[in-house]
């Protein structure tokens, strides 16, 4: 087998491992996936993992679209491929077989206890994941400011997130001004 082919069997592997524990979402893939492709295997540099995340959120569809980013940085074309249909594969097969039977399972108690048991580990996923991306992204006191606010205005008043979006923008500009270092 050439290495091109180890490669794509290698992305196959990884990203349907990602597509399989990924519980909660493409927001609990994303720890999976840095640890793949910056920590284990080298793929990407943590810059590199941070754009593939952004880029994600600016294209419509899921957060698993990371994957297809990571992909290609790896193997061109075919790594995209690749990595796409491995990582939404297990979310399809478990989504078709739930929709068979969820209605006669889903009052169980093992059922709901999964599901309880489930959820806390993915918001501390999720939270580890929005702490490893942001520290390398905030280099001033007023962005940790910025963060803050944000979270508070989102959380506490449910402010409109492109509001909160337009805001932090206006600010980095303003920031950004001569003399209006913080």
């Amino acid at each position: 087998m050439t290495l091109y082919l180890k490669t794509l069997f290698l992305l196959a592997w990884s990203f349907l491992k990602v597509g399989f524990f990924g519980f909660g979402g493409g927001f609990a893939m994303i720890p999976l996936m840095q640890d793949i492709s910056v920590n284990q295997y080298h793929w990407l540099t943590h810059s590199q993992f941070s754009a593939a995340i952004a880029l994600g959120q600016i294209t419509p569809g899921p957060v698993a679209i990371g994957a297809t980013f990571i992909g290609y940085k790896v193997a061109g074309f075919p790594g995209a491929l690749v990595a796409t249909v491995a990582v939404f594969t297990p979310s399809l097969v478990i989504m078709c077989l739930l929709a068979r039977f969820y209605l006669e399972v889903r009052k169980n108690p093992v059922t709901q206890g999964v599901m309880h048991g489930v959820l806390p580990v993915i918001v501390a996923l999720i939270l580890t994941v929005a702490i490893s991306l942001g520290e390398p992204a905030v280099h001033s006191f007023w962005q940790s400011m910025v963060i803050a606010l944000v979270a508070v205005l989102a959380i506490k008043n449910k402010v409109n997130y492109g509001l909160l979006i337009l805001g932090a923008m206006a600010a980095g500009i303003i920031f950004s001004l001569p003399g209006m270092r913080f």
